[in-house]
């Protein structure tokens, strides 16, 4: 098999963002399983629940310890990415990355990424959808509504990018994978 760096060039990196219960993960982890080729979906809470004894959970407020898991979670997402382009793998990663919060934002994703081209594409479902669907949640993932009403304020400035966005508060995932397929054109799904 001939290493991504071998061939003309290495196919972009999807990122998915949006709030907590945009389904970053359900959508990413379903468009890495509909892919032809090796795909790999990687998801950056998923390495931060690595840590299991002094978690800073951001939701106690963010804070130097909670940013520096953060940053190491982002660095060991980016390594593996790196890694798994470099032998032809497409990647996706979610993550919440946050248009007017440095720490969190694309630009460090794209430094981390180290030249690779990075695809961001946003998930904005409505609030009352995100209330119903944390409602859901169990565990250190379950907000509470005000933490995540300020969290979808702050995604909200995507809304004033040129980023790609899908309004998925009435998709189904299947509806939403092919929302991203078309807004990834026919080289990229």
């Amino acid at each position: 098999m001939k290493k991504a760096r071998e061939c003309d060039e290495a196919p972009p990196v999807l990122l998915i963002t949006g709030p907590a219960g945009a389904r970053k993960s359900t959508l990413a982890d379903a468009w890495a399983r509909s892919r032809s080729g090796p795909t790999v979906h990687i998801s950056l809470d998923d390495v931060r629940d690595w840590v299991k004894s002094g978690y800073a959970n951001p939701e106690d407020g963010w804070s130097e310890l909670s940013e520096r898991q953060y940053v190491v979670a982002r660095r060991c997402v980016a390594r593996a990415v790196r890694e798994y382009t470099e032998i032809g793998y497409a990647c996706v990663v979610d993550d919440a990355v946050f248009p007017d919060w440095d720490a969190v934002g694309l630009d460090r994703w794209e430094q981390e990424l180290q030249g690779l081209s990075v695809r961001l594409v946003v998930l904005m479902p409505s609030v009352d959808v995100l209330e119903r669907r944390n409602s859901a949640r169990r565990g250190h993932r379950r907000l509470a509504m005000e933490t995540l009403e300020i969290i979808y304020g702050q995604m909200s400035g995507w809304r004033d990018r040129d980023v790609p966005m899908i309004d998925n508060s009435h998709m189904g995932v299947e509806e939403a994978l092919r929302a991203l397929d078309e807004l990834m054109g026919p080289g990229e799904s």
